[in-house]
Formats: structure tokens, C-alpha cells, sequence
């Protein structure tokens, strides 16, 4: 909604000049759906201040004041939420230093990203607004932009588990089992994501993961109408939503297979094939 962007943006540029009037900053950076545009009237901001030096302690609740925020709860040491006339306010300082150092530890080693919620962190980098200090963000977003070969590989045989729910259909409708059917069926779908996400070189994190058409729309190559046929699976009969996921992981597969056939991609037993009784 147009109005409630608006509303989100401007109320984070007053936190950005009121920060400005306390101390210097080298960045701000909105993220979340203030700065995407698909901001409603349950969004909050989500505000990043970045320092060459952390400010010194009570710095946060001095800005709280300086805005006139109510309902103060600290999220993490260097992060805290308030309320501005009803709008939560999630807004933290990091060094620039720190930024630099989480960015090599996930383009470069790939160490805690893989898999991890914080390649939320790396798309918020993409999708955000700069509200200060627009160079720093451009040369960040320069870095995340050139997602790298060896994260996408790693992604895609990290999300490769597919518990074959195709296979055990038949065994699961005589058991008292539906909420672990259900937590597979589950696994199943974030998990493909993963997989297409990093096929796309789009970052991804099941953490907290919001607009599913929005996502999907990102995904050049994906089978058809993946968000709609996603969320199909939890409506159908079991047995049909088993078929389903698998016919969904075998189009995947044969995606992957067409950019990196040298992937090894295991189906066991593969979809098509399910479990048989057995008899006295």
C-alpha cells in the first residue's frame, strides 16, 4: 500500500536525522517492506546505523526519546524496538568494520550463510533503501549482487532432502501420523525453495519467510505455478500431495540437472514407485 510506505520511509528518515543530531554515521540502510514498497498497516521499520564506533551505552534510548518512542524492548545488546504513534521501530548500530567482516565471512568463506537466516541479512542489502551515506551501500550492494558459484552449489546439495512421502503414502494413511506427515510436507516445500532460490542465485532464508508469490516470481527458472501448486499441497487428499511434492522435486531436479549436470542429485526410492504390503 502506497500510504503505508510513505508513512514507514518518512518515519524512518526522522529517525535517521534524529540519530544524525546525536552523532555521525557513515550509513543508514531501511530494509524490509518499507524499503521494498509492499509496506501495509502491520509493517514496522526496519532500520540498520552504521558507525565507524559503536556509540557509547544509552545512545539507543537517547534516540528513543529524541523521537518520542514508547514501549522500549531490547532485541539484541546493539538492537532495540519502540513504538512512534502505533509504528514499531526496530533500529540497531553496527560498525562498518563488523559489516565488512560478516560480508567475506558469507561471499568469501561461506561460513554461517549456507542454509542460514542470514542470507535475509544479504537480500535486505539488495532490496533496501539508502538513507545515508548512499557510496557504502552501493559498494555492499556491489559485493552481494555477484552471488558466487560456490554459495549456489553448497545451497543447492544443502536443501537436497527430500523425506520420499511419494513412497510411504500408502503406509502413512493406515497410521496415526499427520502431524509428522504434515512436518515433512513442510520440509519438503521449504526446501525446494532453497534448492530454486539458489538455482536463481536469489538469496533465501526459511526464517520468517514472508510473500511466497513475491519469491517465486524471482525464479526465472522454476516449474509452473510453483507458489500456487506450494501451497496446493496442504489442501490436498495425502496421497495427492505426495504425488504432488514429487512430481514438484523431479521438474526441480531436471532444472538443476540442465545448469549444473555434474550435480549429483539422489532421489531414493524416486517418485513414481511406493511401498508395498506384505503378506503371511
Amino acid at each position: 500500500m502506497e500510504a503505508a510506505t510513505d508513512h514507514v520511509r518518512a518515519l524512518a528518515r526522522r529517525v535517521v536525522d534524529a540519530a544524525l543530531a546525536l552523532g555521525p554515521l557513515r550509513a543508514a540502510l531501511l530494509a524490509g517492506s518499507g524499503a521494498r514498497g509492499d509496506a501495509d498497516f502491520y509493517s514496522d521499520v526496519d532500520l540498520l546505523l552504521y558507525v565507524d564506533e559503536l556509540p557509547p551505552e544509552g545512545r539507543l534510548e537517547e534516540l528513543r526519546e529524541a523521537v518520542g518512542g514508547e514501549l522500549p524492548m531490547e532485541i539484541a545488546p546493539w538492537l532495540v524496538q519502540f513504538y512512534v504513534d502505533g509504528v514499531a521501530v526496530q533500529v540497531g548500530y553496527r560498525t562498518v568494520e563488523r559489516i565488512d567482516a560478516e560480508l567475506d565471512t558469507a561471499l568469501v568463506r561461506l561460513e554461517e550463510v549456507i542454509g542460514s537466516p542470514n542470507q535475509k541479512m544479504l537480500s535486505g542489502f539488495l532490496e533496501g533503501v539508502a538513507l545515508h551515506g548512499d557510496e557504502l551501500i552501493a559498494a555492499w550492494r556491489e559485493r552481494v549482487a555477484a552471488y558466487p558459484d560456490a554459495l549456489q552449489r553448497a545451497s543447492i546439495e544443502h536443501h537436497w532432502r527430500f523425506f520420499p512421502l511419494w513412497f510411504y503414502a500408502p503406509a502413512l494413511e493406515r497410521r496415526d501420523a499427520e502431524l509428522w506427515r504434515l512436518d515433512m510436507l513442510l520440509e519438503g516445500a521449504f526446501n525446494l525453495l532453497g534448492v530454486l532460490a539458489a538455482l536463481n542465485r536469489v538469496y533465501y532464508a526459511r526464517f520468517e519467510l514472508k510473500r511466497l508469490h513475491a519469491l517465486a516470481a524471482k525464479l526465472t527458472l522454476a516449474p509452473p505455478d510453483l507458489a500456487d501448486r506450494l501451497e496446493a499441497l496442504f489442501r490436498l487428499p495425502p496421497r495427492e500431495a505426495a504425488e504432488e511434492l514429487g512430481r514438484l522435486v523431479e521438474e526441480t531436479r531436471d532444472l538443476v540437472v540442465a545448469e549444473l549436470p555434474d550435480l549429483e542429485l539422489p532421489l531414493r526410492p524416486p517418485p513414481g514407485i511406493t511401498i508395498q504390503p506384505w503378506s503371511l
